[in-house]
């Protein structure tokens, strides 16, 4: 008899102790602050703009070979990257992850991007007109994802990357 109360107080105890334990074990493995299906599809879309940027200043500096898409294409590289950093903190799957230059898993932005660079091939100052139109777009889809209201460390992203593509936006309106 004392073998079956010994091994029922064991199993409680260990009931006990998973009840406790599971619920934290489950939140350690979850992001910190994980994403709303807003936040969501708010930083996947960001990042995938990004990259397009990025992908078609590459193309069209390869093209040229001129400063301003060199300097400009870094600049995009920088944004995605805290773009990434905030997904990994959401723990939101980075739809860009591995996509070559000018290749994207959205055929909506691949056709974009086809269609963006078939454009600047045309010459040096339709590839200038490009990023204007680019730029432009960014800032426009900046100003909708900050009209949502997201949280204090998007905010503070999505702000700075709407300066740089403000400063991007003049840099080609100079040059077209």
């Amino acid at each position: 008899m004392k073998t079956t109360g010994r091994t029922t107080r064991r199993i409680i105890s260990a009931a006990a102790v998973a009840a406790v334990a599971l619920p934290a074990f489950v939140a350690m493995s979850a992001p910190a602050n994980a994403a709303s299906a807003t936040t969501t599809k708010l930083l996947q879309s960001m990042a995938a703009e990004e990259k397009l940027a990025h992908d078609v200043y590459v193309t069209l500096g390869d093209i040229y070979g001129t400063r301003v898409f060199d300097n400009i294409s870094a600049s995009e590289t920088t944004h995605l990257n805290r773009l990434r950093e905030l997904m990994k903190t959401y723990g939101v799957t980075d739809p860009t992850s591995g996509d070559p230059v000018g290749k994207f898993d959205d055929p909506a932005v691949q056709k974009l991007y086809d269609q963006l660079v078939a454009k600047g091939k045309a010459s040096l100052t339709a590839a200038a007109q490009v990023g204007v139109t680019v730029e432009k777009l960014d800032i426009a889809d900046l100003d909708k994802a900050l009209a949502t209201k997201p949280a204090a460390d998007i905010t503070t992203v999505l702000k700075a990357l709407r300066a740089g593509s403000v400063r991007h936006l003049a840099a080609f309106q100079r040059f077209a």
